[in-house]
């Protein structure tokens, strides 16, 4: 694999990753002051696009969770390449993917959620090499072998371990967790808005199929 020609001494900070999904949910809210699905909230497409995007959500939320459990408050000190980490060296950043993709299907768009997810992704992507990055310098060979044998952010099965328990961080538990009810929260904001459309409150400048 290979990294920039001068090492990062410093862990990424994530600072702008942050202000970037804080933009992409901010335009996610005003999205659904000026828009509506083009198919009616009662209709059937719609019902089964909120039950397939609820539960994407789940397992998005789940993934975060288990995925904290094992690197705790290690992440930038100590290599964990076990659990989810043995699948995808970035399980946080794929399973919130999972998540935001699932909001944007409750929301009623396959447009708004493969556009919204696809933002996302190339935010986690530029995150996630940048931090490849510093973990190579810091680690090695350790790291380079590990890369080899693991995807940078889609997950491949084929290579999952378990591992030892781990004693996880109660901090890094609360941050994810706190995270995840941020995702979930613009569900009912999204609810909200469409009952106000629905009742004429708020009149949608466009229709998104």
């Amino acid at each position: 694999m290979t990294h920039s020609a001068t090492p990062p001494e410093r862990p990424f900070r994530q600072k702008l990753r942050i202000l970037l999904l804080w933009a992409l949910a901010t335009a996610f809210i005003i999205l659904n002051l000026v828009s509506r699905p083009v198919r009616p909230g009662y209709s059937l497409i719609e019902s089964i696009l909120e039950q397939t995007g609820t539960f994407i959500i789940i397992v998005g939320v789940i993934g975060r969770i288990w995925s904290i459990l094992y690197v705790g408050g290690r992440k930038n000190s100590e290599l964990v390449t076990q659990g989810p980490y043995s699948i995808t060296r970035n399980p946080l950043y794929f399973f919130s993917l999972l998540a935001i993709f699932g909001v944007g299907l409750v929301f009623g768009s396959i447009l708004v959620a493969a556009s919204f997810t696809i933002l996302a992704y190339f935010i986690f992507l530029y995150t996630a090499n940048r931090e490849a990055a510093y973990l190579s310098h810091v680690f090695g060979k350790d790291f380079d072998d590990y890369a080899r044998c693991t995807p940078l952010f889609w997950p491949d099965f084929s290579g999952f371990q378990w591992g030892p328990e781990r004693n996880f961080s109660p901090r890094a538990l609360r941050v994810t967790v706190r995270d995840a009810l941020f995702i979930v929260a613009l569900v009912p904001v999204s609810e909200f808005f469409e009952y106000l459309h629905s009742q004429g409150y708020l009149l949608a400048a466009v229709t998104l199929p």
